[in-house]
């Protein structure tokens, strides 16, 4: 996926969303005046125009640092 930014210049330039720097025009400017990108996709609970309705598996979230959490009664 791609933006697309425009600079105080007036030239475009398409730059990868996961860029490690700021963009800087070929003229040199550096001041961005506008950027387009795609239209969002949300997958997952969510609701409106751009939501796209998909049954997802579940992920495993490993929320306690110093290992398994013991349940009351199973000590």
């Amino acid at each position: 996926m791609t933006l697309t930014v425009r600079f105080k210049c007036g030239h475009e330039m398409r730059i990868p969303r996961n860029i490690a720097s700021p963009p800087v025009c070929h003229c040199g400017e550096r001041r961005i005046a506008r950027t387009f990108g795609d239209t969002p996709r949300f997958r997952g609970t969510c609701s409106g125009p751009c939501a796209e309705t998909v049954a997802l598996e579940p992920g495993i979230v490993n929320v306690a640092s110093s290992g398994s959490l013991i349940l009351k009664g199973e000590e």
